[in-house]
C-alpha cells in the first residue's frame, strides 16, 4: 500500500531558534521512523517531511513558503497515495487528513492500525 505520512513539521511555540530547530528535527525523525516501520510491514511510504532537506540545502534557490510545500505534497496525496498515516495534529497535517477523507483514502491513526502487506 502507498501510505502518505501526515504529521507536525513546524515548531509550535519554541522559545529560541535552537529549540525550534530541535523540534523540527524531532518531527522529521518521527516521520522517518514511521516510514521505516511501514517499509518493515511491506508498504511504500511517502514522507513529506523529507522536503526539509531541500529547504535547508544551501543550493535551494529561495525560501519556499508553507503554501508551496503544501501544494507540492498535495500532489502525492491526490495522485499517488492509497492511505494516510496521521501522526498528530498540526495545521498542515489536519488539512492533509481532511483531503485524504474527501479522497476516500484509508486513514490510519497509529502504526498498530496498519496491517502487514500481503505477499504477492
Amino acid at each position: 500500500m502507498r501510505v502518505y505520512i501526515a504529521g507536525p513539521y513546524s515548531p509550535r511555540k519554541s522559545r529560541t531558534k535552537h529549540e525550534a530547530l530541535q523540534e523540527v528535527s524531532k518531527n522529521v525523525q518521527r516521520a522517518i521512523e514511521a516510514a521505516i516501520a511501514l517499509i518493515e510491514k511491506g508498504h511504500y511510504p511517502y514522507v513529506p517531511h523529507l522536503t526539509h532537506f531541500i529547504h535547508i540545502n544551501p543550493k535551494c534557490p529561495k525560501d519556499y513558503g508553507p503554501s508551496w510545500y503544501y501544494e507540492y505534497d498535495k500532489t502525492f496525496l491526490e495522485h499517488w497515495a492509497e492511505a494516510l498515516l496521521y501522526l498528530g495534529s498540526s495545521e498542515g497535517a489536519d488539512r492533509e487528513l481532511e483531503l485524504a477523507k474527501k479522497l476516500g483514502l484509508k486513514i490510519f491513526y497509529s502504526l498498530d492500525e496498519v496491517p502487514k502487506a500481503n505477499k504477492v
